[in-house]
């Protein structure tokens, strides 16, 4: 059997003691530092799902914006163009959401941010289950809503869908009264998303945020 000099082995224990080693993403990262330059128990999320995160959220924003920008005007023509907008951010929402959901599952499993008790994570998992699901059921209800009305639906003119539903003014009715609900419940839960990542960033001083942020943005941090 080989036997190492003493003077190297203890070299190496003296070594293991002050370069920690972290195994991250089955990497390993020594001395505090990760081979693309993240220090050690620091996670970024993937480039494409940041993207697709920041993008998600201005167009929820524009589709928002559609809606109360045209209860400001009277013009007819203007208010038509305005809903057909409203209607075209609202399925690219859902259509962002679908790709988000195929980023998360071919990159999966993605390691946590952030240490957190079960608890916590629990309700971080469940909001973002719920998040997902009205960011997908909320554009069908508006195409339902549509197709009840007997109202055409587009993506930008580009490409025509066929209705949902026959046309029906109660069923109409309804839907609104759904589509409205949900709406007002996406923004309650984007905000307390928002705010939950500020309490991350600013309380905790964790990188529940910084994670999510684009890396140009991040750097400057």
């Amino acid at each position: 059997m080989n036997r190492q000099p003493d003077g190297i082995v203890r070299q190496l224990k003296v070594a293991s003691r002050y370069c920690p080693r972290v195994i991250l993403n089955g990497r390993m990262v020594m001395n505090g530092f990760h081979p693309h330059g993240l220090a050690s128990g620091e996670v970024r999320r993937p480039a494409l799902l940041i993207l697709l995160h920041w993008a998600t959220l201005i167009v929820i924003l524009l589709a928002v914006g559609m809606v109360f920008y045209r209860e400001t005007v009277d013009d007819k023509a203007q208010r038509v163009l305005l809903i057909a907008l409203h209607k075209s951010f609202g399925l690219s929402v859902a259509l962002l959401a679908l790709a988000r959901l195929g980023v998360r599952l071919l990159r999966r499993p993605l390691p946590p941010s952030t240490e957190m008790s079960p608890l916590s994570r629990f309700a971080a998992e469940a909001a973002h289950m719920a998040l997902y699901i009205l960011l997908l059921a909320l554009p069908l209800i508006g195409w339902g809503l549509s197709s009840a009305n007997g109202k055409p639906v587009s993506l930008f003119g580009l490409v025509s869908l066929p209705p949902l539903v026959e046309p029906d003014e109660d069923l109409g009715d309804t839907l609104a009264e759904y589509h409205e609900a949900a709406a007002w419940l996406l923004l309650g839960l984007v905000a307390v998303h928002a705010a939950a990542a500020l309490f991350h960033h600013f309380v905790r001083r964790d990188r529940v945020l910084r994670a999510m942020l684009p890396a140009w943005l991040d750097a400057r941090r």
